[in-house]
């Protein structure tokens, strides 16, 4: 079995090489005709920059020497969750939990993918600005994919935001604007209750333009015990002339979704949508409301940009696992201060950044139906708060090659206090994260780049703070650090054919460890005692071809994301870091005909995953799995569009995630969620 996934790894290695070799071998022969476009050849890059077009994003990314996506949710059908936007990605995972607007694990390269629920591992911004607290923790599903104008990602270590210090990399979220449409209208339904609704409007005018969107979200869910139900408001306003822009951006989220928990692996496969005895004691659930305020300027003059960004949010959020009740309330601000210049063949960026998040958090016993419930575990104050400053310089050598040098410095702050008892905790770091990068333009739509990078992620209250639900105790840890090296690149063969492709290999010391027990709760956080090794290879083919029907064309996407991750040492030693599959493979191909468009996809991952990082894959694990699915899409010219979607046709049992336990002992253990089965959703969107 070993020597078959091999032979599958290296022939898609293959696969994914051959376009890289056959690109060089043609490019050697036209090597005339490079042109190069660098940050200060287009003046119209210094307009719109709060709500830059798919064009000025796509010139910033070449300017990056590390891996990057830029996606257009509006070309994908459903839009209720994060992996309908960011299906179909090299070096982007996506595993669901439940199947609706709940917490999904975003995945990049390992990062953070240990937190459960997620919250680390990634920067995530909206329109330049984090939405992430000063602790680095997060509310994903807060985020509506149907108000994302653009995502662009940022893979890895290898990114400027003064913020963004993680293995992972960065998303910036870009919302449409008053500018981009007067308005749309969205009605989606779907099997096991999905149903979403979105009305959205937007003006401009006199250098000024607003927008406003609500949107509704219900999933009864496939599973028992799994219901979630999202209420958004999204608005933001702007005014720019000739040297000024300013933008202000309002968003409120009221959130909630019941918490199945996992299954053993006999269970997932023999009753899926069941839930084990314990969620129906104890009912698990989340309500997160989230209220948010964030401001950006920016003044422009000759070959010189300032930007101040300001930003405000709170967040309440009542999180009960099937152990405890874990009441939480922040509120966390922020500033940064960025400044860039070009002169000749330089480029010069620099940024100062603060943000402080001031929680209040409880904890109390969950024991329902008994005289324990609600007996109080812990009240906490916590802060944390990060002093940010970058400084980098871009050379563009010749036509072709340029060099990138950056170096940031942070200082961080972890504070708790025990409310109930004398217990507390007063951390500090100071750190650099330098970084280095080489880009080789062999075309204006060819790049090559390589990297060496640093990251620093201090731990989020998230694991500082724990409970095995008797107890709570406050974590004392190291911060995580790594340094990754990365070569890769991307390009377009002809207009048929676009491929890209990044290798790294990331050293990681401290990495955070999650224990669980064994209903699958988190109830602690370690430092791994010895080194841990990431790396990995992400690629994609994307392209349209003429079809060999009478008329139309083929549209085609293809990703594969291959990662191994492995304890270098130490208790584990060589054995794989448990949770993440090895091998994740997402390909559709879609026949484009007149207004319509229709096709099959497939969502398969070739080999079995540990569930605990003592790899007994003779008690337990995650099976390998293909899942087929198909789309019909009509876009009528009037403004108006349809689809529908059929996902799992074979309704085939097989899990989307697992928890990552220290040690798997018994084949009842509860370790992985299941996929839904056969499902189909169906849309109506009308822009005007």
């Amino acid at each position: 079995m070993c020597r078959k996934n091999k032979v599958i790894q290296i022939s898609i290695l293959t696969l994914f090489y051959s376009p890289m070799m056959f690109s060089g071998y043609t490019f050697a022969e036209t090597s005339h005709d490079t042109i190069i476009v660098t940050p200060n050849d287009n003046n119209d890059d210094k307009k719109n920059s709060l709500s830059p077009t798919f064009q000025q994003e796509q010139v910033k990314q070449k300017q990056t020497a590390g891996a990057t996506n830029l996606i257009i949710p509006e070309q994908e059908n459903r839009l209720s969750t994060l992996q309908d936007a960011l299906d179909y990605q090299p070096g982007i995972i996506i595993q669901n939990f439940f199947g609706g607007t709940d917490q999904p694990r975003l995945n990049i390269r390992g990062s953070g993918v240990q937190s459960t629920p997620l919250s680390r591992g990634v920067l995530l911004l909206q329109d330049g600005l984090p939405i992430t607290d000063a602790d680095g923790d997060f509310h994903i599903s807060t985020l509506d994919m149907r108000e994302a104008r653009l995502i662009s990602v940022y893979r890895g270590a290898n990114n400027t935001h003064p913020q963004a210090n993680s293995l992972g990399g960065e998303l910036n979220f870009i919302s449409y604007t008053g500018k981009d449409e007067l308005g749309s209208a969205r009605y989606e339904y779907g099997a096991f209750g999905r149903e979403a609704a979105q009305i959205a409007l937007g003006h401009s005018g006199y250098d000024m333009d607003g927008r406003i969107s609500l949107s509704y979200d219900h999933f009864d869910g496939y599973r028992d015990h799994s219901t979630s139900q999202r209420k958004t408001v999204r608005s933001n306003f702007g005014y720019s002339n000739e040297n000024f822009e300013n933008r202000t951006w309002l968003s409120w989220t009221n959130l909630r979704f019941d918490i199945p928990g996992p299954l053993s692996q006999r269970k997932s496969k023999s009753d899926p949508t069941s839930i084990f005895k314990v969620v129906q004691m104890r009912d698990p659930h989340r309500n997160v409301q989230q209220g948010r305020i964030a401001n950006r300027a920016n003044w422009t003059l000759d070959n010189q940009a300032i930007e101040l960004g300001l930003w405000y949010q709170r967040t309440h959020d009542n999180f009960v696992t099937p152990t405890d009740y874990v009441l939480s309330d922040s509120n966390t601000i922020g500033s940064q201060l960025t400044y860039n210049m070009t002169f000749d063949n330089f480029s010069y960026r620099s940024a100062l950044a603060w943000d402080k998040t001031n929680l209040d958090r409880q904890l109390l016993m969950n024991r329902r139906h008994t005289k324990m419930n609600k007996r109080s575990l812990g009240k906490y104050d916590a802060t944390a708060e990060n002093v940010y400053g970058s400084i980098g310089s871009s050379w563009q050598i010749n036509n072709e090659w340029q060099l990138n040098l950056d170096t940031k410095i942070t200082h961080a702050k972890r504070e708790v206090d025990a409310r109930h008892n004398k217990n507390a905790l007063d951390q500090a770091w100071t750190f650099w994260s330098p970084k280095l990068g080489v880009i080789w333009h062999q075309t204006n739509d060819t790049r090559f780049y390589a990297n060496l990078s640093t990251s620093n992620e201090p731990a989020s209250f998230r694991e500082i703070i724990t409970s095995d639900g008797m107890k709570a105790k406050i974590n004392k840890l190291n911060r995580q650090k790594g340094i990754t090296a990365e070569i890769g690149g991307n390009g377009k063969i002809t207009q048929e054919l676009n491929w890209d492709i990044a290798l790294y290999r990331s050293i990681i010391k401290d990495e955070y460890i999650t224990t669980y027990d064994t209903s699958g709760t988190a109830i602690g956080v370690f430092n791994y005692g010895a080194k841990t090794r990431h790396q990995g290879i992400e690629a994609g083919l994307k392209g349209l071809i003429p079809s060999v029907f009478i008329s139309g064309d083929i549209e085609y996407r293809l990703a594969w994301t291959y990662n191994d991750f492995r304890f270098m040492g130490g208790e584990y030693n060589r054995n794989y870091i448990a949770g993440i599959p090895r091998n994740t493979i997402t390909a559709e191909i879609l026949y484009k005909y007149d207004n319509w468009t229709l096709g099959p996809n497939i969502h398969w991952s070739p080999t079995n995953t540990p569930v605990d990082h003592a790899n007994n894959m003779n008690v337990q694990y995650r099976d390998k799995y293909v899942a087929l699915g198909f789309k019909i899409n009509y876009q009528n010219p009037n403004g108006w569009s349809a689809y529908l979607t059929a996902d799992n046709l074979t309704n085939k049992h097989y899990a989307t995630a697992s928890v990552a336990n220290d040690v798997v002992k018994s084949k009842q253990e509860n370790t992985l969620f299941p996929a839904m089965g056969f499902n189909l959703n169906s849309g109506l969107v009308y822009h005007f």
